[in-house]
């Protein structure tokens, strides 16, 4: 195996893991938007909430570990990784903004 196909072969490696960060990214997102929209019961709509944090912050772990396994290498493009970053902090900022809402509205509801 020659160096330049060892280089694609870790190339590829890197891109697949930017990959599943932006899939998990994605993922957490996914999981605010429909279960608003989607007619669903209230236990599954719990269940759907309860799977934001994990996934948004597994996609800012994985995005995390791409950009310091890519960093310094020239012709190693690291969009995927960044893009599910972004998208796991939305998710979990979006997250806290609900939460923080929910209970602003619960304790105007008491007083």
């Amino acid at each position: 195996m020659t160096s330049e196909q060892m280089s694609e072969a870790s190339a590829a490696r890197t891109q697949v893991r930017g990959t599943s960060s932006l899939v998990l990214g994605v993922a957490a997102f996914a999981l605010i938007v429909f279960p608003v929209f989607a007619p669903l019961p209230d236990q599954t709509r719990f269940l759907l909430w309860g799977g934001i944090a994990p996934a948004g912050i597994a996609a800012i772990v994985c995005g995390l570990i791409v950009l310091h396994r890519v960093q310094g290498r020239p012709n190693v493009d690291a969009a995927r990784a960044r893009m599910g970053i972004a998208l796991g902090i939305a998710a979990i900022m979006l997250l806290v903004a609900v939460f923080v809402w929910l209970i602003w509205a619960l304790d105007q509801s008491i007083s």
